[in-house]
């Protein structure tokens, strides 16, 4: 807790106005990469567009979340993403969780789930809303082939099973490759039974070995008509405008194009925060960044959102 600061909670702190970038792309969401440390090696991997990094990039701690949550709130950001490396190797992440949460409509958070089993009762007390579980594969052999050797699948799987039983949302990740094609029927079967919601994902090029990207790379549409044929309805989500297909059984899948999509830059509402304290304000974009670790840790409220005002003031449509 930072002195002199009463610690306002949710529903006192209110976003009393909202931050455009000169695009007119309001930014009301933070995805924060809280580390670089993973204990997987998945060939897609891009690290959140930063070369990967160890523990002593770890530079902010529970608390210094929390304070960035109380002052970005007043300028609009309610939702906030949390990812790595693996965010739940980070012994106190039931802690970062519960304070951010004071100040956020929605906490989420983006794992391989392979400690899911261990922190889904941690997460669940501490508020997390939900989960995205990276799935790309309920064949064994194929699972470790992607996740560079991981033999968790079944760890990962009952992780999924406590999370839910501890009343946390999942949503499957899967990201789609030509050597897991054949997995997205079972993968919706596997959602379906469980009533989870889906992202399809479409591999991109960032920091990922050229011979893997040119081996495995499949565009989306050549997978659509396995998702058309299970659903009822197609929507389009206002966050990047992604095309959403409810299926019959009610799960929503959403199919995500990150790279050459104007569609997508044109609707982004994200700001990115990495794991030594640099607001980023895209995935692709290397510069600018925004150091903030001295105004957090100074616990200076002016200082922080200077610097936020500028990191939206400097964000581009890296499509367009």
């Amino acid at each position: 807790m930072w002195d002199g600061e009463i610690l306002l909670r949710k529903g006192i702190v209110s976003a009393h106005q909202t931050l455009r970038d000169s695009y007119g792309r309001y930014v009301d969401r933070l995805r924060i990469s809280v580390t670089g440390r993973c204990n997987y090696r998945c060939i897609f991997c891009h690290f959140e567009g930063l070369s990967r990094a160890g523990p002593e990039a770890e530079a902010l701690t529970a608390d210094d979340y929390s304070f960035i949550a109380y002052v970005l709130r007043k300028y609009g950001v309610r939702y906030h993403k949390l990812t790595g490396g693996e965010p739940l190797i980070r012994e106190d992440i039931h802690q970062v969780v519960s304070g951010i949460k004071q100040y956020a409509e929605e906490v989420s958070l983006v794992t391989n789930g392979s400690f899911l089993l261990e922190r889904a009762g941690p997460l669940a007390e501490a508020g997390l809303d939900r989960l995205n579980v990276s799935l790309h594969s309920l064949r064994y052999e194929v699972y470790e082939y992607i996740t560079g050797g991981s033999k968790l699948l079944s760890k990962v799987l009952k992780g999924v099973d406590e999370a839910l039983d501890r009343g946390i949302r999942v949503k499957v990740n899967f990201l789609l490759m030509k050597s897991n094609i054949d997995d997205l029927p079972r993968v919706l079967d596997y959602a379906e039974s469980k009533g989870l919601d889906v992202n399809v994902i479409e591999l991109v090029p960032l920091g990922v070995p050229a011979g893997v990207y040119s081996r495995e790379h499949l565009p989306t549409p050549t997978v659509l008509n396995i998702i058309q044929e299970r659903s009822i309805r197609t929507e389009t989500r206002e966050f990047q405008n992604r095309p959403v297909y409810v299926l019959r059984s009610g799960i929503r899948v959403e199919v995500v194009i990150g790279y050459g999509n104007k569609f997508l830059c044109a609707a982004c509402t994200r700001m990115r925060l990495t794991p030594d304290g640099n607001l980023k304000t895209c995935l692709y974009a290397e510069k600018p960044t925004f150091n903030i670790v001295e105004a957090v840790k100074r616990r200076d409220e002016e200082m922080l959102t200077e610097l936020f005002k500028k990191a939206v003031l400097a964000r581009k449509p890296f499509f367009s």
